[in-house]
């Protein structure tokens, strides 16, 4: 059976090295999926977002493509989707890219349809650094990051301590692989334990879940919300409840997915649960009494469980 370790990633020791310079600095707020600044003298009323995220091996078949569009739209997403859940708004964009070589105009394409979609959501791209790295990247290949700043009103704050038993996880669909898990999708692919057809498909934009998010913070239905990236389901719904609730999940509520069938045959389940999204691609957690109106507005969403 094949795993993450296996193929180079060690979830484990990252959540290990985030636990610790969470305890020893004393930083909590390093388990939120974005980094809150609160300053009451220059943002009375307010306060400031950030959180940065790349698309992980992803880029690799997606350089291979000259795909820079689908490269921007994930990067775009990763961050866009984490600021999400807090219920705040973008303000601007910062990149970071490292190359071998600057060559070609593939870079360059990333950038302007970076600044396009970004424009799509209201965040302005302020800039960014392209350090060239030969001793360090591939030749061909690149690395990129995002640095994405919002803000939100205190009253709209989305806290998961507001979260309580009985409350209800609404589960938004992903469109498939996502942005993570790619180390060990791109393994069995080239193992052939997935098909051409099949791989190609993971590589389409991983879905945007911002202005859906908006439009449930706007209403004031949500309690909090969660990204589900890295970490799979579980990891990233603990995330966004109370320490003292557990989550009571209908995993058959689910719509199955063919990479994911596919890639059970070759990955242990439990092992497939904290690599990949699994069909899930962000979670709302509401009182039993908005679940109505947030499926109103979200048609494409279903009731994944509930807290106890």
């Amino acid at each position: 059976m094949y795993n993450y370790e296996n193929v180079g990633v060690n979830i484990k020791k990252a959540d290990e090295i985030i636990k610790n310079i969470s305890s020893k600095f004393n930083m909590d707020n390093l388990k939120n999926f974005a980094g809150i600044y609160c300053n009451n003298e220059l943002f009375k009323g307010y306060n400031l977002i950030s959180c940065t995220d790349g698309i992980g091996s992803k880029i690799i078949p997606l350089i291979e493509k000259n795909d820079p569009y689908t490269i921007a739209s994930d990067l775009c997403a990763m961050n866009l989707n984490d600021l999400a859940t807090l219920g705040a708004k973008a303000l601007f964009f910062l990149d970071y890219i490292a190359v071998n070589k600057i060559e070609g105009d593939i870079v360059q394409k990333t950038i302007e349809n970076l600044k396009i979609i970004l424009s799509r959501y209201n965040c302005a791209l302020l800039g960014g650094e392209i350090s060239e790295l030969p001793d360090l990247i591939k030749e061909k290949y690149f690395d990129i990051a995002g640095f994405l700043v919002g803000y939100y009103k205190k009253e709209d704050f989305l806290d998961k301590n507001n979260t309580k038993k009985g409350d209800v996880i609404i589960a938004l669909p992903s469109n498939g692989v996502h942005s993570n898990g790619f180390s060990l999708i791109r393994k069995l692919y080239q193992d052939k334990k997935i098909s051409k057809e099949l791989f190609n498909s993971t590589l389409k934009p991983t879905e945007i879940y911002y202005n859906t998010a908006q439009k449930i913070t706007e209403n004031k239905l949500a309690k909090s919300m969660a990204n589900i990236t890295g970490g799979g389901i579980f990891n990233n719904l603990k995330r966004a409840i109370k320490n003292d609730l557990e989550l009571n999940l209908d995993l058959k509520s689910v719509e199955k997915q063919e990479i994911f069938e596919a890639v059970l045959k070759f990955v242990d389940k439990d092992e497939c649960y904290r690599v990949f999204n699994m069909g899930v691609g962000f979670c709302i957690i509401a009182d039993k009494n908005n679940v109505e109106k947030i499926q109103k507005i979200v048609q494409k969403s279903f009731i994944l469980g509930e807290l106890k």
